[in-house]
């Protein structure tokens, strides 16, 4: 991953106190967050482990983020719909670079494409084909990929299986 400038610049892992200027740290984190999942295939995060990952933690200079301040960029994620938290102790979290209703929209663009209308698809074919493909669905966990195709369900584009192992698409 090609890191931003901001990544070696030691002032970047310390939150700024003035108000402005931390306003634009979180976005230029929250970017760096998303980018960085995305690229690394990642659609969870978990808080325990995360702060010792190179997303948080530049060894070349020697500076991380607090716990505090890595809770700050998720709920300030969670604010603009990018992240959603899997438990009340808030210690892991889906990370969205996309929105399940966007992934589900780009999954079913893909299933008329392909003519996989009326088929019935397992959930392991589905995020293979992410893999396989220029697939935007690539990385994406089980977890989210079903929140995408109950995003699907929705609309009556397709049916989840009760034991969610498997799609019907229409």
């Amino acid at each position: 991953m090609n890191w931003p400038w901001q990544y070696s610049f030691p002032p970047f892992f310390t939150l700024q106190p003035h108000g402005p200027t931390r306003d634009k740290q979180i976005q230029a984190w929250k970017h760096l967050v998303i980018t960085y999942c995305q690229t690394n295939s990642l659609s969870t995060l978990d808080l325990a482990e995360t702060g010792d990952s190179p997303l948080f933690y530049n060894a070349a200079i020697d500076r991380r983020l607090s716990q505090e301040e890595i809770r700050e960029i998720c709920e300030s994620l969670l604010s603009s719909g990018n992240l959603e938290w899997t438990d009340k102790t808030k210690r892991r979290a889906f990370i969205y670079w996309k929105s399940p209703s966007q992934i589900g929209a780009d999954i079913y663009k893909w299933v008329e494409e392909s003519g996989q209308r009326n088929t019935v698809m397992t959930i392991t074919e589905l995020l293979e084909e992410g893999n396989c493909a220029d697939a935007t669905w690539k990385g994406i966990s089980h977890d989210v990929i079903i929140k995408a195709l109950l995003e699907l369900q929705k609309t009556k584009k397709a049916e989840v299986f009760d034991d969610q192992d498997g799609v019907k698409f229409f």
